[in-house]
């Protein structure tokens, strides 16, 4: 905001409300030059009280926080963010230590940083924990270059760290756990997911007993029954364990779960099987959360289980387990009244039948992913629709009886609706997808690929659904050029969009979207051979600073000039060729 903007809007509001105020006195001409001199910006914040300040802080992102910390002293006193995420600010070839060391002189109370992401060393780390020693959260996922020093360094530097996630870093071991544990013993939420973590890394977590409550084991492949056993035992207050890709685990460690576990994922434990999730259920019978996604060995016996020991259950995912039923899902729909959200990816057993059974007994339900699930017709989604009017998410992708008739049905009884899925679904057209705009005014997400969807739908979408911010198009090969020019005006928060394979499309789209939608983040034109050209490109980098992912498979015409200046324009773009 300029000052004279700032300075104009503020008279306005004293005007108002009368003259006076402290700011009054500082909006004088100055005699000799005849300049209106403008007053700083501080002595405007000062007016604001406490909760008046609060409330602009929440309209403020850390990195504009920040801005205004930098103004002056008064400034940098009002203006401190609790949370700066490196993820989100592009440091444009700065070096990392030096960003720190900078961020660090203007926010040093600082309680919460993310490195997400980024190329973070271990010497990075030791720079950011001197920069903000009072941090009780430090997110440093996916920072490759990490070691165990890291973790030494931080135990050292923030023994009173509540909350750390290391996930990704995958030269972090048990050593460098030992190491961090020594003095940081506060730990409430710890994320080791994907590290190199085995049983021997597992017993230090021991001096977490009366604080951790938070532990994710992601991808430790090493991790046995036995190891994780002896956590279970030793860590009593644990509310939520991830152990989903622990391809050891067979699950009798389960049976040592603590009551207070109510979050647990085994997604890809394929040695699972129905004895460990029964032994689960009954040493956790306050359960409300449970992924067995890809848990091979586990069937309508499991469901059974659950639904006699765990009426609390809120969210279960059995995607590609064993042999599931329209009678195990009946069994469930009965016993767990209290779902919300349920996978049940890829069941050719899943009909109609266990659709009727969910709609009669789990009206709550408000995420249901049926993708794959090649029995399901019209008349299950339209029971589900009818009953469950909470349904926010629904995936039917690959459901070829559906059609627009259930769609439809979606958009007479679910108007909080945010979240479609029906790629490669039966036939959907422009009129399914012009109710649902209407019906369901809220979606977020859609996904129509491969449907026979064309500029009516697109319009409708425009003129209704202005928070939309993922779209795929992919080979709707009806739309055109008007179509998108409309869709780009009226979704100014598109953030995903998906038009491979829309053949009829021209450069003229490209250059309306890069117009019509500055928050795009990820674009896919692939084999869209006239929608992509040099000028189109550039045009489409200079107005979408954000892009981060861009695939242009296929697009012939795109030079190497182009190309480099997308990532002159877009710091921090991937591009697929």
């Amino acid at each position: 905001v300029s000052d004279e903007r700032m300075a104009a809007s503020m008279a306005s509001s004293r005007h108002a409300a009368g003259a006076g105020g402290p700011a009054s006195s500082n909006e004088d001409q100055d005699q000799s030059t005849g300049i209106t001199s403008v007053p700083s910006p501080t002595g405007y914040f000062h007016i604001l009280d406490a909760d008046s300040l609060m409330l602009l802080l929440s309209l403020l992102t850390p990195t504009e926080q920040l801005t205004l910390a930098s103004l002056c002293s008064a400034c940098a006193n009002l203006f401190r963010p609790s949370l700066l995420s490196f993820s989100t600010i592009s440091l444009r070839g700065t070096p990392l230590q030096t960003a720190l060391r900078a961020f660090g002189r203007r926010a040093p109370q600082l309680s919460a940083l993310s490195l997400r992401g980024s190329n973070a060393s271990d010497v990075d780390v030791a720079h950011a924990i001197c920069a903000f020693r009072f941090l009780i959260s430090l997110d440093l996922s996916g920072c490759d270059d990490l070691h165990d020093r890291a973790l030494s360094t931080i135990g050292v530097g923030l023994p009173t760290l509540q909350v750390l996630s290391m996930q990704g870093c995958r030269d972090v071991s048990d050593v460098g756990i030992g190491a961090l544990l020594e003095r940081c013993t506060s730990l409430r939420s710890l994320d080791l997911g994907w590290c190199d973590v085995s049983d021997r890394g597992l017993r230090p977590l021991a001096r977490l007993a009366r604080s951790l409550t938070h532990l994710d084991l992601s991808g430790c492949a090493k991790l046995t029954d036995r190891g994780v056993s002896a956590l279970l035992q030793a860590c009593s207050r644990l509310e939520s364990l991830q152990l989903k890709g622990c391809r050891e685990l067979s699950g009798w460690c389960l049976a040592s779960a603590t009551p207070r576990l109510i979050s647990l994922s085994l997604g890809g434990c394929t040695l699972v099987t129905d004895a460990a999730v029964g032994a689960l259920c009954r040493a956790c019978p306050a359960l409300n959360s449970l992924t067995l996604r890809q848990c091979r060995a586990v069937s309508d016996a499991s469901l059974r289980t659950l639904s006699r020991h765990c009426a609390s259950l809120t969210h279960l995912d059995v995607s590609r387990c064993g042999a599931l039923s329209d009678e195990g899902l009946a069994a469930l729909a009965r016993g767990c009244l209290k779902l919300h959200a349920l996978g049940l990816e890829a069941y050719a057993d899943i009909s109609d039948k266990g659709l009727l059974a969910l709609a009669a007994h789990c009206t709550s339900l408000s995420q249901l992913n049926l993708w794959v699930c090649a029995a399901v017709s019209d008349d299950g989604v339209c029971a589900i629709a009818a009953a469950c009017r909470r349904l926010t998410s629904i995936d039917l992708r690959l459901c070829t009886k559906v059609s627009g008739v259930a769609v439809n049905a979606l958009a007479e009884h679910c108007p909080n609706l945010t979240e479609l899925y029906t790629e490669r679904a039966g036939r959907i057209d422009d009129a399914a997808i012009v109710a649902l705009a209407a019906g369901c005014p809220k979606l977020l997400l859609l996904d129509v690929g491969w449907c026979n969807v064309g500029d009516a739908a697109l319009a409708a979408l425009a003129r209704h659904c202005h928070s939309l911010s993922t779209l795929s198009l992919a080979y709707c090969e009806a739309v055109t050029d008007d179509g998108m020019c409309t869709l780009a005006q009226g979704c100014a928060s598109l953030c995903s969009l998906d038009l491979s394979g829309c053949s009829r499309l021209t450069e003229t789209s490209l250059i309306e979207i890069a117009h019509g939608c500055p928050k795009l983040q990820s674009l896919d034109v692939g084999s869209c051979k006239s929608l992509v050209t040099d000028k189109a490109l550039v045009v489409l980098a200079a107005k979408c600073s954000s892009l981060r992912s861009l695939n242009l498979r296929f697009c012939e015409q795109v030079t190497d000039a182009a190309l480099a200046a997308v990532h002159d324009l877009c710091a921090h773009v991937q591009v697929r060729r």
